[in-house]
């Protein structure tokens, strides 16, 4: 009871400095979410700078229906993904496939049309390694479309281009020390204060105690090359570039893809 008592009172100070909110939950996860412009807003976190952060256009009347069958994914359309395997250009020809899992929920029109774990398939369209007489070594890959898990195919209207490549996201965890830490969720009619009272009464361990947290994660708004050394990207062509070592790009290296216009070379 003391222990409980006293992670109540620390709590409670925690509250008055806190600003009330719809849900308070883990704020160091990444989004969960990319919105389309004009659907309705997403429940997720919004990027940091909207003005830059701005997702995907979905373009191509066929977008205007709510059917996902319908819906081929056009031009500005922006898919974060992550590699399901590490890649060498060393040991890639031009032809292979590459594949990616989405890693947040596509929206439009307030509507989930490209979830989670889905994947993207794309392929290798350069592949050249290093050597004496080749000091500059090139990887280039395009993406062609999105097969969901229901293996339902959505082909982009145009190949989708590299333009932001990143290391990882990491996981770890950080001291529950502010609300916005705790994982309490709000039932409707609680006040802030009472919700996390409750939840600190069920469980006082939840004060101080470490939550899971992640670091790293890109969005919308990165371009080129994050966390990668020796790494560049023309985003233009999708290819990606060393001129120390041979390119290689590590398990579940971090993508930003964005279909192209038709006018763009392929």
């Amino acid at each position: 009871m003391q222990a409980s008592s006293i992670a109540i009172c620390t709590l409670l100070s925690l509250v008055l400095s806190a600003q009330p909110s719809a849900v308070i939950g883990w704020t160091s996860s990444p989004t969960d979410q990319i919105q389309a412009p004009g659907a309705a807003p997403a429940t997720q976190p919004t990027p940091a700078n909207p003005d830059t952060a701005t997702p995907q256009e979905a373009a191509g009347s066929s977008q205007d229906t709510a059917s996902i069958g319908l819906y081929r994914p056009g031009a500005g359309t922006v898919v974060l993904a992550e590699l399901t395997k590490s890649l060498d250009v060393a040991h890639l020809r031009v032809g292979d496939k590459v594949e990616c899992t989405v890693i947040q929920d596509l929206l439009y029109k307030g509507k989930i049309i490209i979830p989670r774990g889905a994947k993207v398939r794309g392929r290798v369209t350069d592949a050249k390694a290093r050597t004496k007489e080749q000091p500059e070594s090139r990887l280039g890959i395009t993406f062609d479309g999105i097969v969901l898990k229901d293996k339902k195919e959505l082909p982009f209207q145009n190949p989708a281009l590299i333009q932001a490549v990143a290391s990882p996201i990491q996981m770890g965890s950080v001291p529950a020390t502010r609300m916005n830490d705790l994982p309490i969720f709000m039932p409707k009619g609680s006040t802030t204060g009472g919700a996390a009272i409750d939840a600190l009464s069920a469980n006082a361990s939840l004060a101080g105690a470490n939550m899971p947290a992640t670091s790293g994660a890109i969005s919308a708004a990165n371009r080129g090359v994050i966390g990668l050394a020796g790494l560049a990207l023309d985003p233009a062509s999708s290819v990606i570039v060393s001129r120390k070592n041979n390119v290689k790009l590590p398990y579940a290296a971090q993508v930003l893809l964005r279909v192209s216009d038709a006018t763009q070379p392929k």
